[in-house]
């Protein structure tokens, strides 16, 4: 990691830990998509340009073999995603095939600027925890989100979820495996005990982790009808900071 990434980095922290400011969600992630679009923006930043490369490259590939070993084509199913930031996950569905994508974006800068770098796709800027998603989704994806989205807010956006969900839909969304504080005003953890507040237990399934990204779940009506579903042969592992 380099120099001046670190400096920048520490500088950054010590200002938010020692200021704490106030968490207001659309000033926040307006003000930072305004200044760029890049892992700076929406990664960790602790880790420089190249490191959050690496870290989302875990995960993809271990989102990548869940959707290969659920069954999940693509190129036939519908895909909407919380939180589309900076086209990570968009370039991800668009080269798995997904002709059918929405991306939800609280920050207008955001959706402004992915707009003409994925021509056919959809954008729209709504704020999950206060507007439903329209209609309903094969797949929804919202990877590091949860993380920012606070209190009664959180459990508004899981029940926009579910209500955009079908019986056969796939939820996927990263968590932290155990109750973790956070120093930082914009950071919020949520384990499964959060996310069972809304969504029936038997319907939320840790997701394998064989290139070793950050916990994830699958949630689905789906899972809880599943004779084939034993929760202990999804060993978990604490979440990246």
């Amino acid at each position: 990691m380099n120099l001046a990434h670190n400096i920048r980095w520490y500088a950054v922290l010590a200002k938010d830990l020692l200021f704490k400011p106030t968490y207001r969600p659309h000033d926040f992630w307006n003000r930072r998509h305004r200044r760029g679009h890049n892992f700076w923006t929406v990664g960790r930043r602790s880790f420089d340009e190249s490191g959050n490369r690496e870290w989302y490259a875990r995960l993809a590939k271990d989102l990548a073999t869940e959707f290969h070993a659920d069954g999940l084509d693509l190129r036939r199913l519908s895909v909407c995603e919380i939180g589309a930031g900076i086209g990570y996950w968009t370039r991800m569905m668009r080269d798995h095939g997904c002709k059918r994508y929405l991306g939800t974006e609280i920050a207008d800068p955001a959706a402004t600027w992915l707009r003409p770098q994925f021509p056919d796709y959809d954008f729209v800027v709504a704020d999950v925890a206060e507007d439903p998603l329209p209609g309903t989704w094969d797949v929804i994806v919202m990877m590091h989100v949860d993380e920012h989205i606070h209190g009664e807010r959180f459990l508004n956006a899981l029940r926009h979820i579910k209500a955009a969900m079908t019986p056969t839909s796939r939820f996927f969304t990263t968590y932290r495996t155990v109750p973790t504080p956070s120093g930082v005003s914009y950071v919020e953890y949520h384990t499964q005990k959060d996310f069972a507040a809304v969504f029936p237990l038997a319907w939320i399934k840790p997701v394998p982790r064989p290139h070793g990204g950050d916990a994830m779940l699958s949630i689905s009506a789906a899972h809880a009808r599943s004779d084939n579903y034993n929760p202990r042969a999804y060993p978990v592992g604490r979440c990246g900071d």
